[in-house]
């Protein structure tokens, strides 16, 4: 059996690294568990970040028939948090 390889983000000084990891390694390693208990490899965004209506801001652009690049900034506003 071929163990699915997944990308494991570690954060470094000047931003994040990206290795590839077989699943089956990844289960085997308690120590990576242990550095995520609630289980979410996600990185945290930034508070200064707006939030997105990311299903309102789809529902529009597939009215209009235009991909989100393709709004003008005062388009994306009405989708911004």
């Amino acid at each position: 059996m071929v163990d699915k390889v997944v990308d494991v983000f570690t954060k470094t000084r000047k931003g994040y690294n990206i290795k590839k990891v077989r699943d089956g390694v990844m289960r085997k390693n308690q120590q990576f568990d242990d550095a995520f208990p609630n289980g979410v490899f996600a990185v945290p965004k930034s508070p200064d970040t707006p939030k997105v209506k990311v299903r309102a801001l789809y529902n529009y652009c597939q009215e209009k028939g235009v991909e989100p690049k393709d709004l003008t900034t005062k388009e994306m506003e009405m989708f911004l948090e």
